[in-house]
């Protein structure tokens, strides 16, 4: 439903997208991920047809989007980072005047704007102007809208930006329900919002695709990721012989701490196991003087090395393509 193919994106000198090729199947909800800056928006608004790739080709559900733009915005439902909403006037009237937009017969209108209003849980504030909303239900508004006319490919940019724990809660899971019956890109940067409900991930980063597998995949990844950082005072081999012999380290480096003269620094890679830094604690005072400890959790870009190195991208692209 969603195909890219050596897409790549120029705006003067300048080259925001190399060489992109992913897919999405009907029935499957495939997470864009990658820190902000990354190129998620651009590649989002390549398939929206809002702007057209400098090289190779964008289609969805068989439309070629430099070609046949038109036939395929009819298959489209785009919710954009900032969701495009018209303040003056109250939810009903805006996804009325969206439906009509995007050509819903005007019998089934009604019944169009129940589905998406029961969906996205607006039903207390259809009669309130938009401007008068908080962000969350901006939020929702944006993702009704998006909804409307049955499309068969759902394009969300950040859909749960800036909503508390419970409306991401109630978001996800109107995502997870439309994802049975839509082709659906999400982007996001945002790690937990692609395993808890994707069947594939795209890891996008310098506008360079780095891998599309599953999320399980990824945590994988994540999971080699953690680390505890510290710092101590003591005899450097006698400190590194002591935490070697931790149960759950992975790897260590001591450098000399310049802005503290007489400490360390000390990047501990461990695995995610309970218990892991008192462990380390305790191997450390043994050896020396324990000054600080904090656990660092993984990062996108740590997860993109870990991962990169288990996995070269290029031959997952081939079996996912």
């Amino acid at each position: 439903m969603i195909e890219l193919n050596q897409v790549v994106k120029r705006y003067g000198s300048k080259t925001i997208l190399h060489d992109i090729s992913f897919d999405v199947k009907l029935g499957e909800i495939v997470g864009f991920l990658g820190p902000n800056g990354a190129g998620k928006t651009t590649t989002m608004r390549l398939i929206a047809g809002f702007t057209t790739a400098s090289s190779g080709t964008v289609s969805v559900a068989g439309h070629d989007m430099a070609t046949e733009r038109e036939e395929a915005a009819r298959k489209i439902g785009y919710l954009p980072e900032q969701p495009p909403l018209y303040d003056v006037l109250d939810v009903t009237a805006y996804l009325t005047f969206v439906a009509r937009a995007r050509g819903v017969p005007a019998a089934k209108i009604r019944q169009d704007l129940d589905r998406v209003i029961n969906a996205c849980k607006l039903e207390a504030v259809t009669r309130r102007e938009i401007y008068k909303l908080s962000k969350g239900y901006r939020q929702r508004v944006g993702l009704a809208q998006a909804l409307l006319g049955e499309p068969e490919v759902l394009l969300l940019d950040e859909p749960t930006a800036g909503l508390d724990p419970g409306q991401i809660q109630e978001t996800r899971e109107v995502i997870r329900n439309f994802g049975r019956d839509h082709a659906l890109l999400l982007s996001t940067h945002i790690l937990p919002e692609v395993t808890l409900i994707c069947q594939r991930v795209a890891i996008i980063n310098h506008g360079r695709l780095l891998a599309v597998d599953t999320p399980e995949a990824l945590q994988r990844a994540a999971d080699q990721s953690d680390s505890v950082y510290l710092q101590a005072s003591g005899e450097r081999t006698a400190l590194e012989q002591s935490l070697q012999a931790v149960d759950g380290l992975q790897g260590v480096r001591i450098e000399p701490l310049a802005a503290r003269p007489g400490l360390y620094a000390i990047e501990c890679s461990v695995q995610s196991t309970e218990g892991v830094e008192a462990r380390i604690a305790r191997a450390v005072n043994a050896a020396g003087d324990l000054h600080h400890l904090e656990r660092r959790q993984p990062t996108l870009e740590n997860i993109f090395l870990n991962y990169i190195r288990q996995a070269p991208p290029i031959a997952v692209d081939k079996e996912a393509a």
